[in-house]
């Protein structure tokens, strides 16, 4: 019997990596090596197949890492927390609606969907959506994406305050730094910004020093080829460089409101190892910048 269930279970992988690769080849375009990886994707899906860093899993972890990060940095980059808890139900969600006004749900072990929540939202769509994160809990991300750490979390339901967007936008800038690790202890940077995600998304892609790199993503349109300076960029710069320090590459997500730098999150396999570009080279020139064990 157990062999039946090992040889099962084999096929069963074998299955979902075929499927993987398939629409890995349909969104990147090219056939993958996974075993010798040169592209940016190759080294992601490299590292989900070899991880061996203990951070990985408390740094996904949306509770655990924010601790993590008060802990580097301030509990000033902290989004502050209204609900911690392994369930939820629509009572208490319209009771921190009440007291708290508009708020983010969301699981800690995954990477979403996340819901903005508001004070005129129906109790239909309350329902729906605390009925959708409860569900999320029951359910293996890490396993399903082969994100092994993502399995080691304990799955529970996060609420937090909403940070509102700055004036003349309709949603929150997203600045997502691509930090990867040189040899020489130095790091090369990819700023990624998402503008309006909510409404009218698109994406840019800048270095360091907010000079626009020429690519873009499959995501997202590219319609800025400049940004201004934001507020305390270089706070946020310097942050994003200490909470990358123990990684070979990671993505050091932040929020900053005139100023104000908040923690977003920390991602280890930026868009599953899939993530396409508009050619191929890009993607070979971000894999070239990732100098160390893709491991670690």
């Amino acid at each position: 019997m157990r062999k039946i269930i090992n040889l099962i279970c084999s096929k069963s992988k074998l299955a979902r990596d075929l499927r993987f690769k398939f629409s890995f080849i349909r969104k990147t375009g090219y056939i993958p090596s996974f075993t010798n990886p040169k592209t940016f994707n190759e080294k992601i899906n490299y590292r989900k197949n070899n991880y061996k860093h203990e951070l990985f899993s408390v740094c996904s972890d949306k509770i655990k890492s924010k601790e993590y990060v008060a802990e580097k940095l301030s509990e000033d980059y902290i989004i502050e927390n209204y609900y911690v808890g392994d369930n939820i139900t629509t009572e208490k969600l319209k009771e921190l609606l009440a007291e708290k006004g508009d708020l983010l749900l969301k699981a800690n072990h995954n990477s979403g969907p996340v819901y903005l929540i508001t004070t005129d939202a129906t109790d239909d769509e309350i329902k729906r959506k605390v009925d959708d994160v409860n569900n999320q809990l029951t359910q293996d991300y890490g396993k399903r994406l082969n994100e092994p750490w993502y399995s080691e979390i304990k799955p529970r339901v996060l609420v937090e305050k909403r940070l509102l967007p700055q004036e003349g936008e309709t949603d929150i800038r997203d600045y997502k730094f691509h930090i990867f690790k040189q040899n020489d202890g130095s790091f090369k940077i990819v700023l990624q910004v998402d503008f309006e995600r909510n409404d009218n998304y698109t994406r840019s892609f800048f270095d360091e020093d907010l000079n626009w790199l020429p690519f873009h993503s499959d995501i997202a349109a590219c319609i800025h080829t400049s940004i201004e300076k934001p507020k305390n960029y270089d706070e946020m710069l310097a942050a994003a460089k200490i909470l990358a320090e123990p990684f070979s590459y990671v993505r050091v997500d932040f929020y900053n409101v005139d100023g104000a730098i908040y923690f977003g999150e920390l991602t280890f396999a930026h868009g599953s190892g899939r993530a396409a570009f508009c050619h191929k080279v890009y993607d070979l020139w971000l894999g070239r910048l990732w100098q160390n064990d893709p491991s670690y």
